[in-house]
């Protein structure tokens, strides 16, 4: 059974036409690349998808109240609108210092100050072990303050949003209503 299996997953990959795709300009996708793989950009990326999934997900359980469902669906918008800009606030900053505090050529006071010593010989601006340290020890940095910040802007901001959107939901029904009648 495994190799007529075998055999017929052969015949569709067979039956793919084949293609290549040319390098084009890897100058743009490696920065595309980078940029992407920044803590806020990425943390960006993950709240426009959250909020582009989550509350649909949501408003579509059967097993609840259509008003849970609603109520539901308002929290999670609150909860990843909240999150996502909390995030790139701390998430922006974050880079940036360790941006500046990893400068191989700087000759600020703290410009080598987060680069580790054994490493400083040779190296060169762009290098990949300088981006990769800088968007490691950014993201912990960032994960650090947003200990503090979770419960100082996200839990209160949270709060705020999610009354707002169930405020601006209810008038918008009740207009609705309003209409029809």
């Amino acid at each position: 059974m495994c190799r007529c299996m075998s055999i017929s997953i052969n015949k569709i990959f067979d039956s793919i036409p084949k293609m290549s795709v040319s390098n084009g300009n890897p100058d743009r996708w490696n920065k595309i690349a980078d940029w992407v793989s920044r803590p806020a950009p990425n943390r960006a990326i993950t709240g426009i998808t959250a909020l582009a999934t989550q509350p649909y997900i949501d408003l579509h359980n059967k097993n609840v109240s259509l008003e849970t469902r609603e109520i539901s669906a308002d929290r999670t918008k609150a909860k990843v609108i909240v999150g996502t800009l909390a995030g790139i606030a701390v998430r922006q900053p974050s880079y940036n210092l360790v941006a500046a505090m990893t400068r191989p050529d700087g000759n600020k006071r703290y410009s080598k100050w987060l680069i580790p010593s054994s490493k400083l010989q040779g190296l060169k601006e762009g290098s990949f072990f300088l981006k990769t340290h800088r968007i490691i020890v950014s993201t912990l940095l960032a994960l650090g303050v947003m200990c503090f910040s979770n419960f100082a802007l996200d839990a209160p901001g949270t709060a705020y949003l999610t009354n707002k959107l169930i405020a601006w939901r209810r008038a918008k029904a009740a207009k609705k209503e309003g209409a029809d009648a």
